[in-house]
């Protein structure tokens, strides 16, 4: 399943890389084929024979299947971020390497990024849905804010998301008080 700005893209395509993360960042165009697609607005489906995308018209992609080699896989520590994309929200762990600033590395890195035991809400004709996916890979150059989730969210996983204020999380005021 794959989330474009207007609408689901549920299709077949031929993985060419151990990982759907490095295939996606290798390749700007996704061929697919056997494609339902499914309206955000009114929830009308469209089936296709075949589709041509382009990657930066795709907000997130459900990763199934392998998980690539074990062999390559490194010691990773996850963080819980939350991303807007558009019409979408996300809620998702991000495994960086130990010590790793989360912030700067998702922005530091390729523009398709894997997050795990992911969540992610949107609306289809007017109605609220909220997805749980094992992984899902986002591209992070579509989003319109990314931020660590507090330490409250992690220990009450059921509240809803809240769109960050204007300056949260990218500046400390370290000025302390105003004498008059």
């Amino acid at each position: 399943m794959a989330y474009a700005g207007d609408c689901r893209v549920a299709g077949r395509i031929q993985l060419s890389r151990d990982r759907l993360t490095d295939m996606l960042n290798d390749q700007p165009t996704l061929h697919l084929r056997d494609v339902l697609l499914e309206s955000l607005q009114d929830g009308r489906l469209l089936e296709l024979a075949t589709l041509e995308l382009q990657r930066d018209e795709l907000f997130a992609v459900e990763a199934l299947g392998p998980r690539g080699r074990a062999e390559k896989r490194v010691r990773t520590r996850p963080h819980r971020m939350q991303i807007s994309l558009g019409p979408y929200i996300v809620m998702g762990q991000l495994h960086t390497l130990p010590g790793a600033d989360p912030l700067n590395g998702i922005l530091r890195r390729m523009p398709m990024v894997p997050l795990t035991t992911a969540t992610i809400g949107y609306s289809v004709a007017g109605q609220s849905v909220m997805r749980d996916v094992e992984t899902l890979v986002v591209n992070r150059r579509l989003a319109d804010w990314i931020s660590p989730t507090s330490r409250e969210q992690a220990f009450f996983p059921n509240t809803p998301i809240v769109v960050p204020a204007p300056g949260e999380f990218f500046a400390k005021d370290l000025t302390g008080p105003l004498d008059r």
